[in-house]
């Protein structure tokens, strides 16, 4: 009941006590200075508290308890939420089953926790703790200081920090190094943003460490979903991404970014190092400064760029644009499709090319270039070596600044060109210019398709030709020039030796300064010539001028006449004095082509002229070999052996056995005449003879020689030929009368050998016997000497006895 201490307590059983207590509620209990328990069963105790809904309870300062059962204490809290509870200073658990604590808090929705200072948990079930902190979300968390967990079953911790995703978890946060406020902040559904300055906004994401001045810029974010932001100032805004280390930025999807100043743009992408950019699909950058922007490529080193797809650059200053490229070593290129380069300033241009070494380029396709300054430019061509250049296709050019640009073509040693397709030059400063040439050696040409030059500064410059030596020049088409100074200038010539020249078609010259200048001709010995159509000139200072003419020794010449044979010293046939073509001269004059120097010559029409004497051959040593014998049929037709005297049978014109009886004696049968006539039979003849046995002469047209182009050698002429016989088979093989047993050769004059019977004297005189054979005799034919038991050599000089 009211009292001097102004208690009330109104309510049924109720409990009023202290200074200006109510107790109004039923079973309500009020304590304290001017509290208030109005709530059925409620509880106020304290100063200024209430207590106004059922088993409320309020204490402390200026609490309220409105909820049901709601429980407020401390300094002026609220506890309004049904089953809510308040405590510490200001605080409001407005919330049903909420519950604040600490100075300045609030927990407004269901099962809501506010705890620290100043703190608000506005979400179901939500929980803010520390200080400023928001949990603004169902099931949030937020705690630290100035940290707001707004989305669902989010948490936030740390200073400043905000963690809006579903399910985000953001921590960190305060102040960069420079002091400036960097919170996190974790927006993206599952979420977590850690460190300083971070943002984790993509769905799952992470983002984690922190910047130096916020100012600047932000720390790591993570804005990509399943995306992982970690280190200082990354970014990874490609779902599924992951940047680290420095300013990194992981842009594509699953693409990873690690290092300092690192890009990967590129989907599945990767950049790690210092400065480099994975662009490409499925690229991969790695080093300092690289950039991989091709689809699947690769590039690591310093510098390097590889923006071919599949390509791959590495060491320094490379790139990789070609696809399925590789670039390595430094500067180098690879453009072209699955090309390869490598060491310093390489580039491999053209398609499947490689370049290696030092300043080389591969610009055609599927080239090589190694070693330094070379160029492959061909397609399939290789150059190596220094300064090297193989331009054409298929080409190779080797060794020190030598050039293949011919197809094919291959170049090696210095300076050495091989410009004809399929040519091939060698050697130093060589030049093979022909289609399939071959240059070797010093100094070399080969200008003439399928030519061959090779030693020093020869040139081989006709079709097929051949060069070699020294200064040799094969200018003719499938002309040879080989030793010193030799030129071989006609077609098909050949020029050899020393200072010789092959001018003539299918000439050849040999030997020491020779000139074989007509078709078909040939020089050799030393300063000789051959200018006569197919002409033969060899000796010393010999000409063959004539057609087919053959001079030799020392000084001949063949006087302009055709086929003839000379030779000798210092003489040439006269035509003047009667010397006829394509007959023999031997000369001894007194100054070269002397035409009175003619010793012996052999005419076309078969006759002879000797000025000196004509003996038996100085090689055959037998007694009596200088007898005049001639060709007889014995009568018999047996042959007569060597040794005995013979005499005609009767009046015929064959021959027996000499006897006693004979006072005519035709001569001895010889055994080895030196002079031997009549061995051709007449009737074999392949000539027309008159009553006298001469050669029966016509004229007959001789068509003009021509060479290959049709060019005139030697033009039409007459000439007086003998007449064929036209009953003469060439396919009948006639017998001389040697191989014929029933004729024998007699000696008529000279030194004969002969049998005798043993009676004979050396200055005596013989004659025959019965049987042919010698005896001693007054008269008859002088014996000379005895030269065996029954032979003796006597001098036979006539037919009488």
């Amino acid at each position: 009941m009211p009292n001097g201490c102004n208690e009330i307590a109104s309510g049924l059983c109720s409990e009023a006590e202290g200074i200006g207590t109510v107790a109004s509620g039923e079973g309500s209990h009020a304590e304290g200075v001017s509290t208030t328990a109005s709530g059925k069963g409620s509880h106020a105790e304290g100063f200024k508290t209430t207590a106004s809904n059922f088993a409320a309870h309020a204490e402390g300062i200026g609490g309220t308890a409105s909820g049901l059962a709601a429980h407020a204490e401390g300094f002026n809290t609220t506890a309004s939420g049904d089953e809510s509870h308040a405590e510490g200073k200001g605080t409001i658990a407005s919330g049903l089953i909420s519950h604040t604590e600490g100075l300045l808090t609030t927990a407004t929705q269901l099962a809501a926790h506010a705890e620290g200072i100043s703190t608000a948990a506005s979400g179901r079930a939500s929980h803010a703790e520390g200080s400023s902190t928001q949990a603004q979300a169902d099931q949030s968390h937020a705690e630290g200081i100035s940290t707001i967990a707004s989305g669902l079953n989010s948490h936030a911790e740390g200073e400043g920090n905000t963690a809006s995703g579903r399910a985000s978890h953001v921590e960190g946060g305060g102040v960069d190094q420079l002091g400036n406020p960097a919170p996190n902040l974790a927006s993206g559904q599952s979420a977590h943003a850690e460190g300083v300055g971070t943002i984790a906004s993509g769905f799952a994401s992470h983002a984690e460490g922190g910047t130096l001045s916020i100012l600047s810029r932000p720390g790591p974010q993570a804005l990509g979903d399943f995306s992982h932001a970690e280190g200082r100032e990354t970014e990874a805004s490609g779902d599924a991404s992951h940047s680290e280390g420095a300013r990194a930025i992981a842009s594509g999807f699953a693409s990873h970014a690690e290092g300092l100043f690192t890009v990967a743009s590129g989907n599945f992408s990767h950049a790690e190092g210092s400065n480099t950019e994975a662009s490409g699909l499925g690229s991969h950058a790695e080093g300092s400064g690289t950039e991989a922007s091709g689809f699947a490529s690769h590039t690591e080193g310093s510098v390097t760029e590889a923006s071919g797809v599949a390509s791959h650059a590495e060491g320094v200053t490379t790139e990789a644009s070609g696809f399925a490229s590789h670039a390595e070593g430094v500067s180098t290129n690879a453009s072209g499709f699955a090309s390869h380069a490598e060491g310093n300033f390489a580039d491999a241009l053209g398609l499947f090319s490689h370049a290696e070494g030092d300043g080389t380029d591969a610009i055609g396709n599927s080239s090589h270039a190694e070693g330094s300054g070379t160029v492959a430019r061909g397609n399939f061509s290789h150059a190596e070596g220094f300064h090297t250049n193989a331009s054409g296709i298929a080409s190779h050019a080797e060794g020190v600044s030598t050039n293949a640009t011919g197809f094919a073509a291959h170049a090696e040693g210095n300076f050495a060109d091989a410009i004809g397709s399929f040519s091939h030059a060698e050697g130093d400063g060589t030049d093979a210019t022909g289609v399939a040439s071959h240059a070797e050696g010093s100094g070399t040409v080969a200008s003439g398709n399928l030519s061959h030059a090779e030693g020093f500064h020869s040139n081989a410059v006709g079709f097929a030709a051949h060069a070699e030596g020294n200064f040799a020049d094969a200018i003719g088409n499938f002309s040879h020039a080989e030793g010193d100074g030799t030129d071989a200038t006609g077609v098909a010539s050949h020029a050899e030796g020393s200072g010789t020249v092959a001018s003539g078609e299918v000439s050849h010259t040999e030997g020491f300064h020779t000139v074989a200048s007509a078709f078909g001709s040939h020089a050799e010995g030393s300063e000789t010539e051959a200018s006569g159509f197919a002409s033969h000139a060899e000796g010393v200072n010999t000409l063959a001028d004539g057609n087919f003419s053959h001079t030799e020794g020392l000084g001949t010449c063949a006087g302009t006449l055709g086929g003839v044979h000379v030779m000798g010293i210092n003489g040439a046939p006269n035509p003047a004095a009667g010397d006829l073509p394509f007959s023999w001269y031997l000369v001894n004059g007194a100054a070269p082509c002397d035409p009175t120097g003619v010793k012996a010559k052999i005419l076309n029409n078969g006759s002879a002229c000797f000025e000196s004497t004509v003996t038996a051959s100085a090689f055959n040593v037998a007694v009596g070999a200088c007898d005049f014998a001639e060709m007889f049929e014995t009568a018999d037709g047996q042959p007569i052996d060597v040794g005995y005297f013979v005499s005609f049978d009767g009046e015929s014109e064959t021959i027996r056995k000499a006897t006693s009886n004979d006072d005519y004696i035709l001569g001895v049968t010889s055994s080895n005449p030196a002079i031997l006539a009549d061995v051709e039979d007449p009737g074999c003849s392949k000539f027309v003879l008159d009553e006298w046995s001469r050669i029966q002469y016509h004229e007959v047209v001789v068509p003009a020689v021509t060479d290959r182009e049709g060019n005139i050698i030697i033009p039409e002429r007459t000439e007086e030929r003998p007449k064929i016989n036209p009953y003469w088979d060439p396919n009948r093989k006639c017998k001389t009368r040697k191989e014929m047993p029933n004729w024998v050769a007699i000696g008529l004059i000279g030194k004969l050998l002969l049998r005798d019977d043993g009676t004979c004297r050396a200055g005596g005189y013989c004659k025959p016997n019965d049987e042919g054979v010698a005896t001693a005799s007054g008269t008859g034919y002088r014996v000379m000497k005895r030269t065996g038991d029954n032979q003796i050599l006597i001098l036979f000089n006539g037919n009488r006895v």
